[in-house]
């Protein structure tokens, strides 16, 4: 379970790090503020905020490197109050998810790690009673998977793994309003533990990931929802996976990462993929190598991205000119598989991951920018 959860990939934007002391004054723009700690320990959970501006942060695991103790609960955060409190029971225990906010207000759940193994089951969220329940099905039980929503509302759902770590080309769009997946192609490549970007132009940008346990991947693909193909897009400089990635006007910057043995080889290189081009080209360089990091970053609104992660430093990107300057405050340990969450109000809520040592975390932040 360790390794399957150390593979977890997605689709869209945010971010994971942090635990310990935030050396920085509470509240000050630009820096770290410490929270009360979560009811329970988790990582690998998600989070997502709702119309009413409150964070669910669903699933995830509890206990001591993932191996076990896959949770069932869910809490709401209240920034009004900065207080976590009890938002029901899944209808499935899950780790390494991917929630989506429908355009009703309600969340939906999708794939992911069980007791039972990898899921196809879809769940949703009804804020309204904070209550879960069985939404659908996707065609194939998933985990380490994509999830990106299109322009007409579909979910696309790319690539993944399922039994014993056996990587999928397929893809699917699953449909909220029917309830249902249908197929959508196939990658050129079985992968797992990539990123997907929504591009402008309605195009999902695919990058890098595992194909097998040794070997990584330094392609990209693009989808076309019109055409339900994926076209070869480009070659990375560096072959890599459990990495984050954001749009950038119409480029899409690739972020840090790890080769096939992670925990000797972790990137702190970034690269710039722009449409057109057969290769990226040299980004910014991060503070730190950052891995175990594929929801680590997350826009701030302003042209800013906050990136945060395996290091003890928090970044803030400049998306116009490409550089990187420090967030004021020591993050404290390494914790892989946070997430991050922008409010409403502009600031970024971090809860949760697990540090090098396997230990789930209850710490939760606030980023004031």
């Amino acid at each position: 379970m360790m390794r399957r959860l150390a593979t977890l990939a997605v689709a869209c934007l945010l971010l994971p790090a942090i635990a310990g002391a935030v050396a920085a004054r509470a509240g000050a723009p630009g820096t770290l503020q410490a929270l009360p700690d979560m009811p329970t320990p988790r990582a690998a959970h998600s989070a997502t905020l709702l119309r009413d501006g409150k964070v669910l942060l669903a699933g995830g695991c509890h206990a001591r490197g993932c191996e076990e103790g896959i949770s069932e609960d869910a809490l709401l955060f209240d920034p009004a109050r900065n207080t976590f409190v009890a938002a029901g029971k899944l209808a499935q225990p899950r780790v390494g998810h991917r929630a989506i906010l429908l355009q009703d207000g309600s969340v939906l759940l999708i794939g992911g790690w069980t007791p039972d193994g990898a899921t196809a089951v879809v769940e949703r969220y009804d804020p309204r009673t904070r209550r879960f329940s069985v939404h659908g099905r996707l065609l194939q039980a998933r985990d380490g998977f994509s999830a990106t929503v299109l322009a007409d509302g579909s979910i696309l759902v790319a690539g993944g793994y399922a039994g014993t770590m056996q990587r999928l080309a397929s893809a699917e769009r699953y449909d909220p309003r029917k309830r249902r997946s249908t197929m959508a192609g196939a990658m050129a490549t079985p992968r797992m533990a990539h990123t997907a970007t929504l591009l402008a132009d309605g195009r999902v940008l695919v990058a890098g990931g595992s194909a097998s346990r040794d070997r990584l991947l330094d392609t990209l693909e693009a989808y076309d929802p019109a055409t339900q193909r994926f076209s070869a897009a480009g070659t990375l400089r560096q072959a890599r996976h459990k990495h984050a990635a954001v749009r950038v006007g119409n480029a899409v910057l690739l972020l840090g990462g790890a080769g096939p043995r992670e925990y000797e080889a972790q990137y702190a290189d970034t690269e710039l993929w722009r449409d057109g081009q057969a290769r990226t080209t040299p980004g910014p360089r991060m503070a730190e190598a950052r891995y175990k990091f594929l929801d680590g970053v997350v826009a701030l609104g302003d042209g800013t991205a906050l990136v945060v992660g395996s290091g003890h430093s928090a970044e803030r990107l400049h998306a116009d000119t490409l550089r990187l300057e420090p967030v004021a405050g020591d993050v404290g340990a390494e914790l892989s598989f946070t997430t991050a969450t922008r409010l409403a109000d502009g600031r970024v809520l971090l809860a949760g991951g697990y540090d090098p040592r396997l230990q789930v975390a209850r710490q939760a932040w606030l980023f004031q920018p």
